[in-house]
């Protein structure tokens, strides 16, 4: 099987289960979400609860392909069958015209450049030496190992777990491939905001600016963190005005838990 669908298989069924453990969390609080949200933020806060499936199974040393493939099948069953796939909430308020076409232009001749290069051998210093050589270290050992030489080793690695879930189907790209998905995912979260608090032109105009910048394009496809963690940052934001608005405090509980596993 050609190795672009190792690539791909592993990025989006990280995303996918990412997505899906999200999209539970947020059923269970009850919030109003209108649709697009219901799928950004499904998968912005799923990813560290992912994450902290990775974890534990590196801790418990049961970390390889096999359990991951299981894992993800579970999720998937578990999120069809509480109705998560079901269309939730109504559809933001629309873009100007004008805008949308520069929107959907922009994020197509971009998006394909992105992916593209995110799907390339991994060239960049950090990505390949330790954001990736670590991830292939607990692969090989199934479990988290004492590294000594090398201060790295002592970050919380939180967006590196979810590197690994990728990484044990398509490698190095795979896990770029996965950051890339937060490249597209920040935009289109400032969009959402924007359109949701009335401000589209204004939101569109961040976006684009976000998107089109050539240092986030470049951090966001590679195996960095910068782009994932900034996107993270900007979903607690925007749970925080919707929290705000509704004042649930299942929201701020359940954010406490979600804060706690991206630490």
């Amino acid at each position: 099987m050609p190795l672009t669908v190792y690539i791909v298989f592993g990025a989006l069924y990280a995303v996918v289960c990412a997505a899906a453990l999200g999209k539970l969390l947020l059923r269970s609080l009850g919030l109003r979400l209108y649709r697009t949200e219901d799928h950004l933020l499904g998968f912005v806060t799923g990813a560290p609860l992912l994450s902290l499936l990775v974890f534990a199974a590196c801790a418990f040393g049961v970390a390889r392909k096999g359990l991951f493939i299981w894992l993800g099948i579970a999720i998937l069953a578990l999120a069809w069958r509480r109705g998560v796939y079901k269309p939730l909430g109504e559809l933001l308020p629309p873009l100007p015209r004008l805008w949308k076409w520069i929107l959907v232009a922009v994020f197509a001749v971009f998006g394909v450049l992105y992916v593209t290069n995110a799907m390339a051998p991994e060239w960049s210093p950090d990505g390949a030496s330790y954001h990736l050589g670590l991830v292939a270290r607990y692969l090989r050992q199934h479990r988290f190992s004492l590294v000594a030489t090398n201060m790295y080793a002592n970050l919380s690695q939180g967006v590196e777990m979810l590197f690994l879930f990728a990484f044990a189907f398509g490698r190095h790209s795979a896990a770029a491939l996965l950051h890339c998905s937060f490249l597209f995912a920040l935009p289109l979260l400032m969009l959402s905001y924007a359109r949701r608090f009335g401000i589209a032109s204004a939101g569109a105009c961040g976006a684009l600016l976000v998107f089109a910048s050539p240092v986030v394009g470049i951090d966001g496809a590679s195996a960095y963190t910068d782009v994932a963690a900034a996107t993270i940052v900007f979903a607690v934001f925007y749970l925080l005005r919707i929290w705000e608005i509704e004042r649930g405090n299942r929201l701020l509980y359940r954010g406490r838990v979600v804060r706690d596993a991206i630490a």
